[in-house]
């Protein structure tokens, strides 16, 4: 018996019973292949061991296994089909590969129709082009949805802690990190950790930081570039207003105005320092660290003479930037007038 395919006009042999059927009865029997099976085919077709004729059946059988397809007509060899397998089917295998995960496939990509005039199959480019343009966009929609909902949970979650007066913020920071990330679309690409030397994202980076910031005594810990770039990143992407925006903008913002501060060392007692006649343009800077430098603890500090850690890390703060001075003991310049300026030398740099 002489079959005419109904998808690719092939006509092929079939034994056992005489007569003719046409193009519109029956099919190769590669059309009823599951597309799992077809697809290991591939690999025959990218080896050289598939005949043309071969290629044009698995081509055909794998734009019908879409589902997106519809023979109305059958499609037809020409001298350009050969070019046309050859140059779209590995895109056509990696798009079918990809919508397998797409549920209801029909109603998400769009669909075609193999007609007298698409039979010769010159716009089968265009259809792979158009599918592999909607998978993207409804990836990219799947994720926002999906990123949303985790948004929502996380919220719903944090709203409790943030609205509890007793909990601090320090104690839901990593939570509120993870909030940000999301919300802020915190970028993955790779880099060091400043605190471990470790590989890791930038988002997990700032994660780690937004939680280090919210410690006293860890702020200390952050280089400064790195929370300003992620203050930057935050004031840009996460939009002001929420109780969530507002807590972890409080953390940022602090903290950078604490290491603005010389780290926090704004409780420095101002009247140990012996000169008290400094020139007019004398910066903040500059008679905070004279402060520092005059303040500082006779000997090496040691934690345990301290009540917390903070306490500590500020004194120790004091005396390495007295011992790095070079002026461990400071003379003082008698004031010759009210004018008269007074000249210290730290670290070269004249105040």
């Amino acid at each position: 018996m002489k079959i005419l395919c109904a998808y690719s006009s092939i006509e092929f042999n079939c034994e056992h019973f005489p007569g003719t059927l046409n193009s519109r009865e029956v099919a190769h029997p590669i059309f009823y292949i599951p597309q799992k099976r077809l697809l290991s085919y591939t690999g025959k077709w990218a080896a050289g061991e598939l005949t043309p004729i071969d290629s044009y059946l698995l081509f055909l059988s794998l734009l019908n296994s879409s589902d997106l397809v519809n023979f109305r007509v059958p499609a037809i060899r020409t001298p350009d089909t050969d070019s046309i397998i050859a140059l779209n089917m590995e895109p056509l295998t990696k798009i079918l590969i990809r919508l397998n995960i797409v549920p209801e496939i029909t109603k998400a990509f769009p669909s075609y129709v193999i007609t007298p005039e698409t039979k010769d199959l010159s716009n089968v480019q265009y259809w792979i082009q158009n599918w592999k343009e909607a998978y993207k966009d409804f990836k990219d929609g799947y994720i926002s949805a999906n990123e949303s909902q985790k948004l929502i949970h996380r919220e719903l979650a944090l709203e409790r802690l943030i609205k509890n007066p007793h909990k601090p913020i320090s104690s839901y920071a990593r939570q509120l990190s993870e909030w940000a990330a999301v919300a802020g679309k915190f970028p993955e690409w790779k880099t060091s950790s400043p605190f471990t030397g470790k590989t890791l994202s930038c988002s997990e980076l700032w994660q780690e930081i937004i939680i280090r910031a919210s410690k006293e005594e860890s702020i200390f810990s952050v280089p400064r570039i790195d929370l300003e770039d992620l203050l930057e990143h935050c004031e840009c992407n996460i939009p002001i207003g929420s109780i969530f925006s507002n807590a972890l903008f409080t953390v940022l913002r602090k903290a950078l105005e604490k290491q603005k501060n010389f780290l926090g060392l704004g409780d420095i007692n101002i009247g140990k320092v012996s000169y008290t006649i400094l020139q007019a343009d004398t910066s903040p800077e500059s008679f905070n660290m004279l402060a520092m430098i005059n303040s500082a603890p006779p000997d090496k500090p040691k934690q345990e003479d301290y009540p917390n850690k903070l306490s500590y890390l500020k004194a120790k703060l004091r005396y390495e930037a007295a011992i790095n001075s070079g002026s461990r003991n400071i003379q003082e310049v008698p004031a010759q007038s009210e004018q008269s300026a007074v000249k210290v030398t730290h670290n070269n740099t004249e105040f």
